[in-house]
């Protein structure tokens, strides 16, 4: 399952000082061959695949095994995968040269500004991207990617509350929204995510805040004031082990992602125990935080032809879903809705609503990149809640 890349996701902020995010120092010294975006085009149409071997840069356990053997049995070719730990890990080794790579395969959109501008990655042709018309509506024109030019969605998710539904009313849980993570009830029993973007937005959100991306140090501050009062008044656990948590019933309530809630459901409940047990709350009106990951080819691939046939390969209806009975984290592709992913038993019906629709993505709030002085405060922020 997705583990691996859950544990990474909530570590990648935090190494994002060393990316300069000020500016592109990073890539704009250490780009293949000082190569800018504007001297990059696609690739030319009716072009033979390479014969190899394709070359992936992943998280750990992100994408199935399954998948990538089909792959690789269709065009008689073998995959090679990389992985790196977090999202400033990426970049860094993609801008100064240490590895090469065809397919970045889990870009994050709040840093994907840097990967364009640095000239580390090529504009996709859309002639070998056909399975592209599966995908939402919603990355026809991301707001990370205008155009799409470079990217295409590989998982998308939300955060809210997961929470054991055969101890906590569903209705209490509807009724006090972010508030219920600061009830006392609860004390001992609850956590939030180990992540600082992820968590001063939700404090931020929980006070009326929905912009999640602010500079305002006030703001700022009440948050982690807010978020201090959870030390002493729940005892709070600050950690990414909803997953695992709620279902084992070590929590009853985590601040967590969607997709979280969905593999835990069938990954970790003990053997017997209905699935009904897990709970998952989103705000009513879809005021919450939307994210995703992005699939692309590099500038400097060895397989450019290649790269575009996997990443159409893993757009394909068929091959989408095969990947998340193995991932757990939702591919944004039509038809991959609550009522089809419920008939076919991959998601229980009370957990509908962390099957992401594309009213809810579009709606959704995302994480900007931050200028540098913001960051550190919010960085900051967290790091005095976490101490305390």
């Amino acid at each position: 399952m997705a583990t691996t890349r859950r544990q990474f996701i909530s570590r990648s902020g935090r190494l994002g000082l060393l990316l300069g995010l000020g500016g592109l120092p990073i890539l704009s010294a250490c780009g293949s061959d000082e190569t800018s975006a504007a001297d990059l085009e696609p690739i030319a149409d009716g072009l033979e695949p390479e014969a190899g071997p394709l070359r992936l840069f992943n998280y750990a356990d992100y994408v199935n095994p399954d998948v990538v053997a089909k792959f690789e049995e269709m065009y008689g070719v073998t995959v090679e995968i990389t992985t790196f730990d977090v999202d400033s890990e990426a970049i860094t080794k993609l801008a100064n040269g240490s590895v090469e790579v065809d397919v970045h395969h889990s870009a994050a959109p709040n840093s994907l500004d840097r990967l364009i501008a640095g000239g580390i990655l090529q504009p996709l042709n859309p002639s070998y991207l056909p399975n592209r018309a599966n995908l939402l509506a919603s990355y026809d024109d991301p707001w990370y990617d205008p155009g799409s030019i470079y990217t295409v969605p590989y998982t998308v998710f939300s955060s809210g509350i997961g929470y054991r539904a055969d101890r906590i009313d569903p209705a209490v849980v509807a009724e006090k929204g972010w508030d219920i993570l600061w009830d006392p009830t609860y004390k001992g029993a609850t956590s939030i995510l180990d992540d600082y973007r992820e968590g001063i937005a939700m404090a931020l959100l929980r006070a009326g805040v929905t912009d999640v991306n602010t500079s305002d140090e006030a703001l700022i501050k009440q948050a982690g004031d807010d978020l201090l009062e959870l030390v002493d008044l729940m005892n709070i656990k600050v950690n990414i082990e909803g997953y695992k948590d709620i279902p084992e019933g070590i929590t009853d309530l985590a601040h967590t992602w969607s997709g979280d809630v969905i593999t835990g459901a069938y990954s970790y409940l003990p053997e017997g125990t209905d699935p009904s047990v897990i709970g998952w709350w989103y705000p009513a009106d879809n005021v919450g935080v939307v994210n995703n990951d992005c699939m692309a080819v590099t500038a400097n691939a060895a397989n450019p032809v290649l790269a575009h046939l996997y990443i159409n390969f893993l757009l394909d209806s068929a091959i989408a879903e095969e990947n998340f009975t193995w991932n757990g984290y939702l591919p944004p592709i039509q038809g991959l809705d609550a009522d089809y992913l419920i008939a076919a038993e991959y998601v229980p019906e009370n957990l509908a609503s962390a099957v992401l629709t594309d009213d809810v993505i579009s709606k959704g709030l995302r994480f900007e990149p931050l200028e540098l002085e913001t960051d550190q405060l919010w960085e900051q922020t967290w790091s005095t809640f976490t101490a305390g």
